[in-house]
């Protein structure tokens, strides 16, 4: 075999050689670490035998630093997202109310790294965020009674986002937009509160008759007041001149009455006789003809 031939032979096997250790080698430590759109990266390095991973950056996606030696990534969503909480309450006037209290959340841009080494990283709201909001949703919420909820229940949602807002300042998580919904009442619930209703309408009806009844009340005693000072003024004004002339009138009366047919007046003699020695008292009137 030529010179030559055995060069080339040792060139092929060399090469051979080295892809396989680039394969091996690769198979081993090489990685390609990709971040998928709306998301970012978390990069480290994992030593091949001993050490612990060491971070090394951060990369927004979509992207991938090409091929590295034992570089891994952590990949954190960073976009908005619905987290929906069924709640059960009791509420101030002590009815149970289910409802769902939605919440937008957001990780600020930027952020990938604390929130993987202080958030948990993927769980960061399981185990950041959800039970202060459950617990935010339930104390603004209970203090009201439980139809007033649904009336105020966008006021109730700005108020819990207000408050966890304010939880939450500073740090990765950002709260956009909090909303109440689905509010439902069990059976037994809308039976009380239709039976409170009608109790409500009783107690109206009996207070509007107890008004009827007081101002019916005072007409009569404005009546009666107005009657006893007309008979205070009236016997203030009956001197004995005075019922003299009344009878006076009276007799003259009786004595010109005209009650025939022909409606002629018929002249009549009255004869009054006193029935008392003191001529006091009703007199006895005789009428002839």
């Amino acid at each position: 075999m030529s010179k030559k031939r055995l060069a080339w032979l040792a060139l092929g096997g060399l090469c051979l050689v080295v892809s396989l250790g680039g394969v091996i080698v690769d198979a081993v430590g090489g990685t390609n670490p990709y971040t998928p759109p709306g998301h970012e990266g978390y990069l480290s390095h994992q030593p091949l035998l001993l050490g612990q991973r060491e971070y090394v950056g951060t990369q927004v996606g979509p992207t991938s630093p090409g091929w590295e030696w034992r570089a891994f990534v952590t990949n954190i969503d960073m976009r908005p997202t619905t987290y929906a909480e069924s709640m059960e309450i009791f509420s101030a006037d002590n009815l149970e109310v289910t409802f769902e209290a939605n919440a937008r959340v957001q990780l600020r841009d930027g952020s990938v790294r604390e929130v993987v080494e202080r958030y948990s990283g993927d769980g960061w709201y399981e185990n950041n965020v959800r039970r202060p909001y459950r617990t935010a949703v339930r104390e603004i919420v209970r203090q009201n009674d439980a139809f007033a909820i649904k009336d105020r229940s966008e006021e109730l949602a700005a108020a819990i986002l207000a408050r966890l807002r304010a939880e939450y300042e500073g740090t990765p998580i950002e709260f956009l937009d909090v909303s109440i919904g689905n509010i439902e009442y069990p059976e037994s619930v809308e039976r009380q509160v239709v039976a409170n209703l009608a109790a409500e309408q009783r107690r109206q009806r009996m207070e509007v008759e107890r008004q009827i009844a007081e101002a019916r009340a005072r007409i009569r005693e404005t009546r009666a007041g107005g009657e006893a000072r007309a008979q205070q003024i009236e016997q203030a004004t009956l001197t004995p001149l005075y019922v003299q002339h009344e009878a006076a009138e009276l007799y003259q009366a009786l004595a010109d009455d005209t009650d025939d047919d022909d409606g002629v007046a018929q002249a009549r003699v009255i004869v009054v006789v006193p029935t008392r020695p003191d001529a006091a008292g009703v007199p006895r009137i005789d009428m002839g003809r």
